[in-house]
């Protein structure tokens, strides 16, 4: 069973770009497909902008919703990248512990 990556977005179009190429480089080089519900993927990434309004506020209410499932599958990998995660890596861990990596742009 191939494993799955759920992406989210946050932001801008270059950020759309980017998630649509870590999508490809998963799947090509490690077979990953994505899919659209997080409760059946094995790695979890947010890809985040600081530029658009309340997004670090989003990304740590999405932190907070998948938290359930780091518990439920301890093997499951978050990850958050981009902006959010360059500028606000520190508060990121503190506030969201099950947080496996961040990334930067």
């Amino acid at each position: 069973m191939p494993r799955k990556v759920f992406i989210k977005t946050f932001g801008c179009q270059m950020n759309e770009y980017d998630s649509a190429k870590m999508a490809d480089v998963l799947g090509a080089a490690e077979g990953f497909e994505t899919t659209d519900k997080p409760e059946e993927a094995d790695v979890i990434l947010f890809n985040t902008c600081s530029v658009r309004e309340k997004a670090q506020e989003k990304v740590f209410t999405d932190l907070g919703m998948v938290r359930h499932l780091k518990k439920a599958n301890p093997n499951l990998i978050i990850g958050v990248g981009g902006c959010v995660a360059s500028q606000e890596g520190a508060a990121i861990i503190a506030r969201a512990p099950h947080v496996d990596l961040l990334f930067g742009p």
